[in-house]
């Protein structure tokens, strides 16, 4: 159906009076250049 070189998603979910979540995903098709682009943003992801 897909076949990205990078994909990259993020949520921010805020409940009222509850935790925050912030969950983060990143695809680097492998053998390419963006397998190591995404190796690096999932490192310095704040």
């Amino acid at each position: 159906l897909m076949n990205p070189k990078y994909i990259e998603v993020t949520g921010f979910f805020t409940p009222r009076g509850g935790i925050s979540i912030y969950p983060y995903c990143n695809y680097g098709r492998p053998g390419t250049e963006y397998a190591e682009m995404a190796k690096d943003r999932m490192r310095t992801h704040r």
